[in-house]
């Protein structure tokens, strides 16, 4: 199975290309923000720079899953390990 990358800009060192996607991870899954937010998911997703190695990240609107397709979808949790591993 390949990789899954996105158009991004890295704000370390300002590479503009395609970044590998590593996972996305549940903010309140474990009701972290749940006063905030309530009961919804509220997801952020990771990539890496290919040029310098910076973990760049994407916030997803509460309640909306991560935009990756499925075959390529990651849950990790709070420690950056796949969740159920």
């Amino acid at each position: 199975m390949g990789k899954y990358t996105r158009l991004m800009k890295c704000s370390t060192c300002g590479n503009a290309g395609e970044f590998t996607y590593i996972g996305s991870r549940n903010v309140n899954r474990e009701g972290d923000v749940k006063e905030i937010i309530g009961e919804k998911e509220m997801w952020i997703s990771y990539f890496r720079c290919p040029s310098c190695g910076a973990v760049e990240v994407e916030f997803h609107p509460v309640g909306e899953k991560p935009d990756v397709p499925k075959e390529f979808f990651v849950e990790v949790g709070k420690d950056g390990k796949r969740l159920g591993e």
